[in-house]
């Protein structure tokens, strides 16, 4: 494979390694009818291996026929189609890509059967009822597959068990055709060059052109910086109003049928809505604790986001004059806000992504991980990938050399790909029915700028923020030990699955790290000056009380429209953004039909983003006081956080790194508030 010159820094970390695909459950050269065809055997294959389940007899029910069996059966499942599905949002093939979802709601249609049916659970519940003495991630393993069982309502009788199967295999369809809906939005501007001012010009030269119209689309690469730079408030109202569309009239009605579906299948187990049942499997155990959190919360950020927004108005009335209407509205506030950083704190994206080139930063944070983790990052060719842009390494462990596992890097956007930056699990770790140990493929993809013959891709620094976040997801989900595929990376509690990334974030504000992570694109031996650096500090929480209420609202808002009946989803949208964040909906406009983790395995989970933010700053604190480079610290939050996965429980893994109860003092200093809060939510 020809190696372009910008990645040749990245593959100088170590020798290339000729290899096979590193797990024969991934092919990513199949065709649209070969997706099909492969999800449907492995279906078909998975039904085979649970009849011998459903065949147990109760009194001959044990530990391997019935737990480790089914265990087994729904982790190949995932093996063998987590790839085809993947290739659902990264194939440049919209046959491969439509089958690749037809796949996900078939799969998923399946687990939803698994644990409806009677025949499963019988032998299993009969096993759970002698009371067996298992420890460890076996007696985690058997309480919660009897929860998932009893949670899709096998303890109802069978008419209600029914009527559940059924809510959620339609629920599945709808969070599928939203999901695509979203994914295939081609919505974008056209402005005239006028309209362009104050936008960079390699912003403008790689956009594409329909007569003397400029054609700016609702991308994140796109959208962030016209929302950040544009002048001209009519544009940035334009394209806002475009963004706040997707998805359209379709997925708005999409989500309010998906919120009765789930209401009723909440009532019919039992539960007062879908958050109490949501919450019941999570770290905040019920609905009401989460939105105690919030609102304590929003009290503290509201005292810093009122004068914040005040000072953006009185920037506007600066610029606009008796034109302003006083108003932070929802295209204004990353316009001001980052007129602030650049006037008041000599803050310039634009100057500061000079020094984040791509292959630099790529070197960097590989480089980074493997001291900080004890491990070995390996290029591997041919990477035998869905793309030629995509790059595959291997991982092992530094000290002993042996193999842990693999990742793919994907991280330039193309039309029909998965439009923001997710970190994917290809092949699950587990221990095998035959044994050994089966080894991890993970895949981060991101949607950076690419290169082009006359310029490299630079990265904003909230990029290079996004690209530690997910690749903290890579490492969790690579370096587990987990023996179960329930629990495996990070499979843990969703309220605690982004704790570990958050932590990682603060990596990119040291200067030790920034050595490692900075060169000027015409000189890579021009680090990220200190002073530019500090300046970057001290404006890193400016408006973050506006930050964190937007925060609060989307959480609230999930909580809300998963609690009791809203109405309008749209009004209720409106209703609770101009109360928490304090900056109105922009009218004409439907939000929450692009708001993608509503409908994507975040329904009554959000809230988990700032309830794991508390435990991630209390990470950090560790690693403040000992080293961010510290390789003693990195060793014992490797062995204590990411390789235990789900295998315990979460507040056990964070005690253990801790060495005491956690605590959310760390958590309120990061973002600028000193006031300590009244107690742990």
């Amino acid at each position: 494979m020809k190696i372009s010159s910008a990645l040749l820094l990245v593959f100088a970390l170590a020798s290339s390694v000729w290899a096979s695909p590193p797990s024969t459950w991934l092919d990513f050269s199949l065709s649209s009818s070969a997706v099909s065809a492969t999800c449907k055997a492995a279906r078909e294959k998975a039904e085979a291996s649970l009849a011998k389940v459903s065949a147990v007899a109760p009194a001959q029910a044990g530990f391997q026929n019935t737990l480790v069996a089914l265990s087994d059966a729904l982790s190949e499942l995932g093996d063998a189609t987590n790839g085809p599905i993947f290739l659902g949002e990264v194939s440049t093939d919209p046959s491969v890509r439509n089958a690749g979802h037809a796949c996900d709601a078939d799969t998923s249609r399946f687990f939803v059967d698994v644990y409806s049916r009677e025949d499963l659970y019988r032998p299993l519940k009969a096993y759970a009822a002698s009371k067996p003495k298992l420890t460890g991630e076996d007696a985690r393993l058997l309480e919660k597959t009897v929860l998932a069982f009893k949670r899709s309502g096998l303890d109802l009788p069978k008419d209600k068990r029914d009527q559940v199967a059924g809510l959620r295999k339609r629920i599945v369809d709808l969070e599928t055709g939203y999901r695509k809906q979203l994914g295939e939005d081609k919505s974008t501007g056209a402005f005239t060059s006028a309209e362009l001012a104050g936008m960079p010009d390699d912003f403008i030269q790689r956009l594409p052109k329909q007569g003397d119209l400029y054609l700016v689309s609702t991308d994140y690469p796109d959208y962030f910086p016209f929302m950040e730079n544009a002048k001209d408030a009519d544009a940035r109202r334009r394209l806002e109003i475009l963004f706040d569309n997707r998805g359209g009239e379709a997925n708005s009605k999409r989500l309010a049928e998906t919120l009765r579906l789930r209401r009723e299948a909440a009532r019919l187990l039992g539960y007062s809505s879908h958050a109490d049942f949501v919450l019941e499997d999570r770290m905040a155990k019920t609905p009401a604790a989460a939105l105690r959190f919030l609102k304590d919360l929003r009290a503290k950020l509201e005292r810093k986001g009122r004068p914040e927004l005040a000072a953006l108005a009185a920037l506007k009335k600066g610029e606009l004059g008796a034109k302003s209407d006083g108003i932070i509205h929802l295209w204004d506030w990353r316009y001001y806000h980052h007129r602030l950083l650049k006037e008041r704190y000599d803050v310039d994206d634009q100057k500061i992504k000079e020094y984040f080139p791509m292959d630099v930063v790529t070197e960097g944070l590989l480089g980074v991980y493997q001291q900080l983790l004890g491990v070995k990052f390996t290029p591997v060719e041919p990477a035998e990938a869905w793309h030629p842009d995509v790059k595959l390494f291997k991982v092992s462990d530094a000290a002993s050399g042996e193999s842990i596992g693999h990742f793919y890097m994907d991280l330039f956007p193309r039309e029909g790909k998965y439009k923001h930056a997710a970190a994917f699990s290809l092949v699950c770790a587990r221990r095998m029915p035959g044994g050994g140990y089966q080894r991890p493929v993970s895949a981060i993809v991101a949607n950076f700028d690419k290169p082009t013959p006359d310029h490299p891709s630079l990265l904003r620094h909230e990029e290079v923020e996004t690209f530690f976040h997910e690749f903290g997801h890579i490492m969790h989900q690579t370096l587990t030990k987990a023996q179960y595929q329930r629990f495996s990376g990070s499979n843990v509690a969703l309220d605690f699955v982004e704790a570990p990334s958050q932590m990682l974030e603060n990596w990119v504000w040291k200067a030790e790290v920034m050595e490692k992570l900075s060169g000027h694109y015409q000189d890579h031996s021009k680090k990220l000056p200190r002073e530019l650096l500090d300046k970057m500090v001290a404006a890193k929480n400016v408006d973050s009380g506006i930050t964190y209420l937007r925060q609060d609202f989307f959480a609230t808002l999930d909580l809300t429209y998963h609690g009791r009946p809203v109405g309008d989803v749209t009004q209720t949208y409106a209703r609770l953004m101009r109360e928490i964040s304090l900056i109105p909906m922009t009218p004409g406009t439907r939000p929450e039909a692009g708001f993608g983790h509503l409908m994507g395995g975040y329904d009554a989970g959000y809230y988990g983003y700032l309830w794991s933010k508390v435990f991630a700053q209390d990470m950090f604190s560790r690693f403040e006081m000992l080293g961010v480079l510290d390789p003693k610290t990195g060793a014992d939050y490797r062995r204590e956080i990411l390789e235990p996965g789900g295998g315990r429980e979460e507040a056990v893994s964070l005690r253990r790194f801790l060495g005491r109860e956690p605590s959310d003092e760390p958590f309120l200093r990061s973002i600028g508030l000193e006031t300590a809060a009244a107690g742990k939510n």
